[in-house]
């Protein structure tokens, strides 16, 4: 495994870990200040809110190392880059200004202008000009995280004067506004806490508070503990937020989160509910349920290095064999909902797909195979969802005479061993919950289908697919994208099966959730636009 996917298979390692797990032993932490104090006694209106973390991250989010799911709270609040997906937009990935306030590009996607926002300071009071943007692309390529293939084709900048830049790169690239965009993307930090931490590229100052020029700033880091974040005074926004204060308390399982909740010790718990409760929430007397889509998808891996999937016809056999609708009704029926669409929802206009229940053909295949014929079923050892959707299908496998049995892997096989020796890996693994790193047709089609994007760990993949994608890139044209989707559906590598939604309960006074939740970020929210609702 070449030097960047082991780094992408690591990264990811952390975001299966965190996105799938749906609860696990373990004691909570221990908290401070008194429930009352939490709930908002007197019913008066909030200043501060308490949500909980599920599973601790370590450090305050280093936007050029940090690639997991559960920090973006924190990342997503303290960091901003030039651009974002729009807040509150549930349909499609809307890029919108952030630090930039206008941008253009040239004909052949090589050459992108941004226009800064004026007024800007960083959280150490450094005001923010063009020469941050060079600071910050090059401090992520020093850094050299998972993150760093964003800017890894940059090969200049023209700044002429401060609130200007022209970011040169040295291939087409369609989809560089999304790689800004993205949750994972560029986030511009102070020039004067990279010039004044040079030798380790500022990495230990992170590790202990923000210097971003997002709304909050860091005020404390106890891993394990809880960690805080309070509104900037000096940010540019007009916005007035109704809560200054954001803590998040450490847990290592959900059933405690859930308990906190409903005590009133917490305010909210963002995209962490395990499916088993969800319909509890969804029904509950007081505290209110959300399903907000996101660009999360629950996908089927199946592999060709192994005899049972190496050729498309049993993988598109397999496939259509599958009820997957019964399957999301019967496991996660507030989680997902069938996928109408190749690639993540809102990715590629003119994207659609249908998905069919058969089983015919697969059941043809299966009876000219020898009697016991076995097939190895992989899932997330952290997933209970995972384990139950693999045990119906062994089931079903084992009702045509194949002796299939359905058996959980650890974070570190999947995305380590797998990749190196996908022959040594099961026959098939379903996935209820991944994501890429931002909502664009190449994004999505990289990491699971190309050999070196990072999340296709059982090796299969088509050249003509590979060389679609790449000629999408190249044009930005969503009728490319299409018809490399088409050739997925073709080759059944790694389809889609469902749209994956975050799952979020409040406090019924909580407001402004879906208007401060963006589809491109799971398990956040943006804290400023947070309402109190009385």
């Amino acid at each position: 495994m070449n030097t960047k996917l082991a780094k992408l298979c690591t990264a990811f390692a952390t975001v299966a870990a965190l996105v799938l797990a749906a609860g696990c032993g373990g004691q909570t932490p221990t908290t401070t200040g008194s429930a009352a104090e939490s709930a908002g006694a007197g019913g008066e209106a909030k200043t501060s809110l308490t949500f909980p973390l599920f599973n601790d991250i370590g450090q305050p989010a280093d936007p050029d190392i940090y690639y997991s799911g559960n920090g973006l709270m924190i990342l997503t609040n303290t960091y901003e880059g030039l651009v974002k997906y729009a807040s509150g937009n549930h349909t499609t990935a809307e890029i919108v200004p952030s630090l930039a306030t206008e941008w253009s590009y040239n004909d052949d996607f090589t050459e992108f202008t941004f226009k800064l926002r004026e007024g800007v300071k960083f959280h150490d009071g450094t005001d923010f000009t063009s020469a941050a943007v060079e600071a910050s692309f090059e401090r992520r390529r020093a850094v050299d995280g998972g993150p760093a293939y964003m800017v890894a084709d940059v090969i200049g900048y023209d700044t002429p004067d401060d609130y200007t830049v022209t970011v040169k790169l040295s291939k087409p690239n369609s989809a560089f506004l999304d790689f800004m965009a993205s949750p994972y993307g560029p986030r511009i930090i102070s020039p004067t806490v990279i010039a004044a931490n040079a030798a380790d590229n500022a990495q230990a100052y992170i590790a202990a508070q923000s210097a971003g020029t997002g709304p909050y700033k860091m005020t404390i880091a106890e891993a394990d503990i809880r960690y805080q974040i309070e509104y900037f005074e000096d940010y540019w926004g007009e916005t007035e937020p109704q809560y200054k204060t954001l803590t998040l308390k450490v847990f290592s399982d959900t059933a405690s989160m859930e308990l906190g909740l409903e005590s009133g010790e917490l305010d909210a718990i963002v995209g962490a509910v395990p499916s088993a409760s969800q319909e509890r929430f969804v029904t509950h007397e007081t505290l209110k349920g959300y399903q907000l889509p996101t660009f999360q998808v629950g996908m089927v891996y199946m592999n060709p290095n192994r005899d049972f999937f190496n050729t498309k016809e049993m993988r598109q056999a397999f496939y259509n064999a599958v009820d997957w609708a019964n399957i999301i009704q019967t496991v996660e029926p507030y989680k997902s909902q069938l996928a109408t669409t190749a690639y993540s929802l809102g990715a590629v206009e003119g994207d659609s797909i249908t998905i069919t229940h058969d089983p015919a053909p697969f059941e043809a295949l299966v009876a000219a195979l020898p009697a016991g014929t076995k097939v190895a079923i992989g899932y997330n050892a952290s997933s209970d969802d995972d384990a139950a959707i693999s045990n119906i299908i062994a089931a079903q496998l084992q009702a045509l005479g194949l002796q299939a049995e359905a058996s959980a892997h650890k974070t570190a096989e999947i995305f380590g061993d797998w990749p190196v020796n996908p022959a040594n890996a099961p026959d098939l693994m379903v996935n209820s919950g991944t994501w890429p790193d931002a909502n664009n047709g190449y994004l999505f089609g990289h990491v699971f289908w190309d050999l070196d994007g990072g999340l296709n760990f059982l090796g299969c993949a088509d050249d003509a697919l590979t060389a679609a994608l790449a000629k999408a890139l190249e044009s930005g044209d969503p009728a490319d994208y299409v018809a490399a989707g088409k050739i997925d559906r073709d080759v059944m590598c790694t389809p889609t099966w469902a749209q994956t939604k975050d799952f979020i309960v409040a406090q019924p006074w909580l407001g402004g959730i879906e208007e401060s939740h963006s589809m491109a970020e799971p398990y956040a929210l943006d804290i400023l636009t947070l309402t109190y609702a009385g």
